[in-house]
Order: C-alpha cells, then sequence, then structure tokens
C-alpha cells in the first residue's frame, strides 16, 4: 500500500486563485480615465482628404499606424475655416498634407521632421507649435511622393484633432493657435519676397529672423512697439538682409500682439536651443526654463501644505481648550460635592447625640441642652465659615486654572461666495465654462483666479488637467466674481472600459463557486491497494 498528502493541494489552489486576482486588478487599473494623452501613450495623426487609397496607404506606412490608433480625417473646408482671414481660400483647392504629432514629456521641447514638404521648414512648424503652446512633442509632416505639398495648412489639422485628444504637457487655445497660423503664414511670405529680390533660401531665412526676434521679446519681455521695432532691425541686420516694407510692418504688428496676449510659455519662457538636421528636414528645440515651471510647481504644492498644516493647528487648539474646559468644570462639581457630604454627616452626628441625651433627667437635660446649643451654634458658625472660605479658594484656583479666552474679532459684512456645480464644457488659459448636470443650459464662463485650489479626483491639481465632461463644483468669490476653490471629478469611463471591469469580476465568481465545490475537506490520507 502507498500512502498520498493530499493536504498538499491547499497551497495550489491559493496560487491559482492569487493569479486570477492579480489579473482583475490589472483590468481595473487600465480602465482609469485619462485627462490627455501622456508620453509614449497614443498619437495624433491626420490624413489629407485629397489622398488616393495608394497615397494613403503610403502614408500609413511612413507613419507606421497600428490598427488600433485612430486617425482623423481633414477636408478642404477643415483648412478654409482654420485659416480664414489668414490664407486666401482659393488657394486651398486639395489637402495632401498628413501629421503624426506624438505627446512627450514636460520640458523634452519639440521634435519636427518634414517629408515631400516644398515650402514650409521645420523650424517654421516649431516655432509655430511654441506660439500655439505646444512645447513637448514630436511631430511628423509628409506628403504622398507623388503629390509634394507646400505644407501651409498641415497645423490646421494638428489644431482640430487636439480638441479630441490634447497631449497632457500642451496648454493652448483658440487665441494662440490663430497667432500661431498668422505667424507661419506671415514668415512664408517674407521669405518668399526674399526668393523673389534674388535671395535664396529665402523661406529659411525669414524664419531664422522670426524665430530670433520672437526669442528677445519673450526672453527681455518686450511689449512696446518700438522696442519690438528695434529687435526685428538687429536681426536684419544680424542676417545681413531687409525685410520687404509692407511684410515688415506686419510683422511688428503681429509680434507685438503676441507680446501682449500675455502668454505663459511654460519651459520657453528662459529662451529655446535649436539644432538643424538632416539636411534642414529636422529640428530640435529645447527650452532652457524647465527649471522655472518645476520651481512654480513646487510652490504651489508648499502653499497647499501649509494651509493644511495651518487648519489642523487651529482644530488641535480649539480641541485642547475645550479639554480645559470641561476638567476646569469636573473639578468645581466634585469640589460642591464633597462639601454637601460633610455636611450631612455633621447632621446625622448632632441627630444621634441628641437621642442619647433624651434619656437624661428633665433637669439635666434642660442645662446640657442649654450648653450644647449655645456650643452647636458657634461650631456650626465656624464650620460655616471654614466651609464658605474652601469654596471660596476652590473657585479662585478653577478661574485661575482657566486658560484666558482669546478675543474672536467680528466678522465684517462680505458678499457670500456662490457655489456652482456641473459640468466642464470649455476651458481656456484663465476661464472655465460649466454647464448644469442636464448638460443641455450653458450656466456661464467663470474667470479663474490666480490663486485657485483645484483638486482633481482627491489631488492638487491644476487647471491644464481639466477635460470637457469633467464634473466641477465651483467655488466663486463674491467680490470679484473669479473662482477661487475648484473640485473635480474625472469624466466617467466608457462604456468598453465598465464592461472589462464587470467581465473580470464575473470570472472572479465564476472561481469562487468552483473553489467552494472543491473545499470538501478529504481524509488526510488515502489508502491505495497495490
Amino acid at each position: 500500500m502507498e500512502l498520498i498528502d493530499r493536504r498538499q493541494t491547499g497551497p495550489r489552489l491559493w496560487g491559482m486563485v492569487a493569479l486570477v486576482a492579480a489579473a482583475l486588478l490589472l483590468v481595473v487599473m487600465t480602465a482609469v480615465p485619462r485627462g490627455g494623452l501622456a508620453a509614449d501613450q497614443e498619437r495624433i495623426i491626420t490624413l489629407g482628404e485629397s489622398l488616393s487609397p495608394e497615397q494613403e496607404q503610403e502614408l500609413r506606412a511612413y507613419f507606421k499606424v497600428t490598427a488600433d490608433e485612430k486617425v482623423e480625417k481633414i477636408t478642404t473646408e477643415d483648412t478654409v475655416a482654420a485659416m480664414a482671414g489668414i490664407y486666401a481660400p482659393e488657394l486651398i483647392t486639395s489637402a495632401y498634407s498628413s501629421t503624426a504629432l506624438t505627446c512627450r514629456e514636460l520640458g523634452d521641447g519639440l521634435d519636427v521632421t518634414t517629408r515631400n514638404i516644398t515650402v514650409v521648414n521645420p523650424g517654421l512648424y516649431a516655432m509655430a507649435l511654441v506660439t500655439a503652446g505646444i512645447g513637448d512633442a514630436a511631430l511628423v509632416v509628409a506628403a504622398p511622393t507623388a503629390a509634394p505639398a507646400q505644407g501651409m495648412t498641415a497645423l490646421a489639422g494638428v489644431f482640430k484633432s487636439w480638441e479630441i485628444a490634447p497631449c497632457a504637457s500642451g496648454d493652448t487655445s483658440k487665441a494662440r493657435q490663430r497667432l500661431a497660423l498668422e505667424e507661419l503664414t506671415l514668415t512664408v511670405r517674407i521669405g518668399q519676397a526674399l526668393e523673389a529680390a534674388g535671395k535664396p533660401d529665402g523661406v529659411l531665412l525669414a524664419t531664422t529672423v522670426v524665430l530670433e526676434t520672437q526669442k528677445t521679446i519673450v526672453t527681455e519681455g518686450l511689449t512696446g512697439k518700438g522696442e519690438i521695432d528695434a529687435a526685428i532691425a538687429a536681426q536684419e541686420k544680424a542676417a545681413g538682409f531687409t525685410i520687404p516694407a509692407t511684410e515688415r510692418t506686419q510683422l511688428v504688428d503681429l509680434m507685438t500682439r503676441l507680446a501682449k496676449e500675455k502668454i505663459d510659455w511654460s519651459t520657453f519662457s528662459a529662451g529655446w536651443e535649436i539644432r538643424w538636421l538632416q539636411d534642414n528636414a529636422r529640428i530640435t528645440m529645447t527650452g532652457e526654463g524647465i527649471a522655472i515651471r518645476n520651481a512654480r510647481a513646487s510652490a504651489t504644492a508648499e502653499a497647499l501644505m501649509t494651509a493644511e498644516a495651518l487648519q489642523t493647528q487651529q482644530a488641535l487648539q480649539a480641541q485642547q481648550t475645550q479639554d480645559a474646559q470641561q476638567t476646569a468644570e469636573a473639578a468645581l462639581t466634585a469640589t460642591a460635592q464633597s462639601q454637601m457630604t460633610a455636611t450631612a454627616e455633621a447632621q446625622l452626628t448632632a441627630e444621634a447625640q441628641l437621642t442619647a441625651e433624651a434619656e437624661m433627667t428633665a433637669e439635666a437635660l434642660h442645662a446640657q441642652q442649654t450648653a450644647e446649643a449655645q456650643m452647636t451654634a458657634e461650631a456650626q458658625m465656624t464650620a460655616e465659615a471654614e466651609m464658605t472660605a474652601v469654596a471660596r479658594a476652590a473657585l479662585i484656583a478653577t478661574e485661575q486654572a482657566r486658560p484666558t479666552p482669546t478675543p474672536i474679532p467680528l466678522p465684517t459684512a462680505t458678499p457670500s461666495p456662490l457655489g456652482v456645480r456641473g459640468t466642464v464644457a470649455d476651458r481656456d488659459e484663465m476661464w472655465l465654462s460649466i454647464v448644469d448636470a442636464s448638460g443641455k443650459t450653458p450656466s456661464g464662463a467663470y474667470a479663474v483666479d490666480s490663486e485657485v485650489t483645484i483638486v482633481r479626483d482627491g489631488q492638487a491639481s491644476t487647471l491644464e488637467t481639466l477635460v470637457r465632461g469633467d464634473r466641477a463644483e465651483l467655488i466663486v468669490d463674491g467680490n470679484t466674481g473669479r473662482i477661487t476653490r475648484l473640485v473635480v471629478t474625472s469624466a466617467p469611463a466608457p462604456e468598453a472600459d465598465r464592461m472589462r471591469v464587470g467581465w473580470g469580476i464575473a470570472l472572479v465568481g465564476l472561481l469562487g463557486v468552483l473553489w467552494v465545490k472543491r473545499r470538501r475537506t478529504p481524509p488526510p490520507f488515502v489508502v491505495r491497494r497495490r
């Protein structure tokens, strides 16, 4: 016979349950909603509608588009609408330019590459992206081999798809996007005018002058038209050419408007470094102000921590004051009870003495009662005086032990703050649009205070993380009408994510049933006959 120990099967079963639980945790973690695309995640890909099937396949292969990546089609109507008032609509007759924009981490800067683009160079795209507020991304602009494109309208597609899937490190707006498109178009016109005057590579020369002028404006904080005119003149002198009068006037006006827009240049606020690669078909542009952005984020976090510490200290002081008051009241109550007990015992003793003395003779009793009455009166007066002194001393000691109350200043009448609840419809750099819970009637747009406190999903956050559909609760200052506190809950997860969680839970439930059926306790040993 052979003895088999069946008690060793338990660990294997629990190991299988632990493995399934880990798989379920992974499914739930992947269902967390995102406020924007981070580095190494999805790309923003656009393809022009004028591409033939063969040309579209060529660009998909060049961009290395995978089956699960979403691609946006850009039409001529999209580009005409984006370039309205900037570029002549009759010149936009087709849409061949296509793009692939990949999000990068804050401070990584720009990496721009072009392929079969005949007019706009990578430096122009990089300059326009920084102006628009997209400073950390890798952008590829391409056209098919059989249909090279000027590339004038490529960014219109990027800006349209940005509204659907923005990068987490970007911070753009309609106003900044329009300035970027104006800057790109005017720089091309300057370059083409230089080429018509006999300057080879005129667009590249114009790009260098405009980029350096913009860097001077950003780093030195220029805002006056005279200062900006002088900055352009300095770059013209360094490049060895003069911009035609008409285009120069337009450039001074554009740069003046750009300087007065109060743009947050983020990591590019201290300037930038540019490297031209691959025969000017590629450029890298990295901001030199990443330390400034990090210091700003650190200061915000420290301010939040200081406010929380102050609230905790105030609560602790209030609790200590309350405990001291309760202790003093308890001591006073105990003293009074002790005095009452002593008085009751004295009365009982006097009554017992009177009962014993009643057995004496009437004459002796009368005399004794007279003497005792005098003594009792004097003793009572003495006892009452002592009790009064003790009580007075106890009250004085209790009053001295009580902490001196801190005067509380009377509040001044101020307008009550306004509470608003709804769903994020849109946001800008310093504005937030909210709709009511039904999502039909706008609740209004509110200015955001520069010292606003923002909490998103229970953690300190910034305005840049908000996306359309987030649920928001606002506190609006009654005096300024600005948002002073903003509590945000992320938009609900997509239906597909909820289905994955449901299937995961169902799987664990099924395994639980199987485990219960196998839970019957087996005999510790089985006898097997050989």
